[in-house]
């Protein structure tokens, strides 16, 4: 015997596989997308930032270019550094103010605070300046030693830093010259306060341990905020660009996701290094609340699967009881309501079945005993036909012999006839139709000779000849022709017609029997009661539509339409079925 496999185990299975499945799901979804969400977030807020900030350095430079191209410009500038027998602290220093505060009235206050001061030195050593702190003196020593320093270094793409100076101060360098002769005059000096431009303090709260340099196309620092990791160098030469890189040396080496934009219109980059710990740290702070929602998640599924368990398998008990019950042949046996929608088509499909079943053996039985009933019948009624051919023969030559041919041609229908209704139980079950119209003429043959053919008339029409060939059981169309004769025409006084119609429509044999007799009312006809044969070999409509239904089933159809006094119509619809 092949084993059989437990339905329990399979129903373990599935509820182990359903407790395990969602924590390791969740636990997979977890350390595979939320490193990488936090990665991508960071990626924006890093990207946020340095764009912002590359936009207040742009910004800056722009207003220190506006302000070294204005005192460029400026005449009584000009005139100032070029004669020099004027005393240029006290006489270019109000052209100078008035300059700046031209160039910066319409400055928003961040943009003037990032402008910390502005000297312009004269080649003979004298200078001015603008200082938005005051100008002390130790602000002015400085500035000359920056000056001294940065002889060589001029630039309006740049900004400079200056070796000594305070570590928040960058500087604009720029030669001052004559605007006609391009002669040099001197040097332009701005410090700029870098730390108002470059302010990181959300992005290192946000993510500990970052690193912002600002520094020149040469890859050169000019400012730093933050630890700066080790071999940064190696990276910064290379602008925009975004990627995790490891930096330092040895067994040292650290994840940095690491920023680089070069400044638009600027020889400067903004490089922003990022520890990946730091990114991470906010992932691994949520550890906790996750591991508790895996513990609920995996009490809860295990609670869940016990409950659907019992829930299944009671039910389940139930079916197979009845089942058992089936087996053992006890036809009575139902499934009870389980009032699972899940299970309701299962337990409606077995009731519905044993329903069946027991309708179907019911019936099986019924048609057991008519069986055994129609045999007798024919048993008892059955003769043998050659004799009563022989003896239609010998009355046919007789007639003959005597000249009487209108008897010989009726003899002769008579055995045609008859030869048809004992060809109905022991010959095929169908004929075609021309051969049951045959059936049909031969007994209208014999009726118009007992009433004449003036009395009773008779015609039969049909749309194709290929109709002709088309299959219907024996005798089906010849006993309502004789339903007509006798039961609608007969009663009458003067008889009538009787018409015989066939066409096809849509897949079906159309035969419509229609007579100009007494008619009927058809309430009087149960089509659902077999009935007995009766005189001049009648076959009852209900016995006709019966033997349709046992050939045929549901396609076959047979329709009355009929009023006292008013003729009768039979309508017959058959599957079409072909000669072979």
């Amino acid at each position: 015997m092949k084993r059989q496999k437990s339905l329990l185990l399979r129903l373990l299975t599935i509820v182990t596989i359903t407790i395990l499945a969602p924590s390791i799901l969740t636990f997979l979804v977890f350390f595979r997308t939320v490193p990488e969400r936090m990665e991508t977030q960071a990626q924006a807020n890093v990207g946020f930032y340095i764009d912002q900030t590359n936009s207040s350095v742009k910004n800056s430079m722009e207003l220190a270019r506006e302000v070294a191209f204005s005192a460029l410009g400026d005449p009584m500038l000009q005139k100032n550094m070029q004669r020099t027998e004027f005393y240029l602290s006290s006489m270019g220093r109000g052209a100078l103010e008035q300059m700046v505060g031209s160039v910066t009235a319409y400055q928003s206050a961040w943009s003037r605070n990032v402008l910390s001061s502005i000297y312009l030195f004269r080649d003979d050593g004298q200078y001015t300046f603008y200082s938005a702190k005051g100008g002390y003196a130790q602000e002015q020593r400085r500035m000359e030693n920056i000056c001294n320093q940065s002889l060589e270094l001029s630039s309006a793409k740049t900004l400079f830093q200056i070796p000594g100076a305070p570590e928040n101060m960058v500087y604009f360098l720029l030669d001052y010259k004559n605007i006609d002769t391009m002669a040099h005059l001197g040097k332009l000096v701005m410090e700029l306060d870098v730390s108002s431009m470059v302010n990181a303090d959300g992005l290192m709260e946000l993510y500990p341990g970052t690193c912002l340099i600002l520094s020149n196309t040469d890859g050169e620092p000019l400012y730093t905020l933050g630890d700066e990791p080790e071999t940064a160098d190696r990276v910064i030469a290379d602008s925009n660009m975004e990627s995790f890189s490891r930096l330092g040396t040895g067994h040292s080496r650290d994840r940095y996701y690491h920023v680089s934009r070069q400044i638009q219109g600027c020889q400067m980059q903004m490089d922003v290094f990022v520890p990946a710990a730091a990114i991470y740290n906010q992932v691994w702070s949520t550890n906790l609340i996750f591991f508790v929602s895996c513990i609920l998640i995996l009490l809860l599924t295990t609670a869940a699967a016990s409950l659907g368990y019992y829930l299944v398998m009671r039910p389940l008990r139930d079916m197979e009881t009845a089942l058992r019950r089936m087996a053992a042949s006890d036809y009575t046996a139902r499934m009870p309501c389980s009032n699972c929608r899940e299970l309701a088509v299962l337990e409606e499909a077995f009731n519905a079945m044993a329903d069946h079943l027991d309708a179907a053996f019911e019936e099986t039985y019924q048609k057991g005993i008519a069986l055994r009933e129609s045999e007798s019948r024919l048993l008892a009624a059955q003769i043998n036909p050659h004799f009563v051919f022989n003896v239609l023969e010998t009355i046919h030559m007789r007639c003959v012999e005597a000249g009487l041919k209108d008897l010989s041609r009726m003899v002769t229908d008579l055995a045609q006839l008859l030869r048809g209704n004992m060809g109905a139980g022991g010959g095929s079950q169908k004929i075609t139709f021309a051969q049951e119209l045959d059936y049909v003429r031969y007994y209208m043959d014999l009726q118009q000779s007992r009433f004449g053919a003036a009395n009773l008339h008779f015609s039969v029409d049909y749309e194709d000849e290929d109709i002709l060939h088309c299959l219907v059981p024996r005798l089906t169309i010849q006993p309502l022709v004789e339903n007509a004769v006798v039961h609608g025409l007969e009663p009458r006084r003067g008889l009538g017609s009787v018409m015989v119609r066939l066409w096809e429509e849509d897949s079906s044999v159309c035969v419509r029997v229609e007579d100009d007799g007494v008619g009927f009312d058809p309430a009087e006809v149960d089509l659902e009661k077999a009935q007995e044969a009766g005189r001049h070999n009648h076959i009852a409509l209900p016995n006709i539509l019966r033997r349709l239904n046992l050939l045929y089933g549901d396609q076959a159809s047979l329709t009355i339409r009929s009023h006292p006094g008013s003729g009768t119509q039979i309508m017959l619809a058959l599957p079409i079925d072909k000669e072979m």
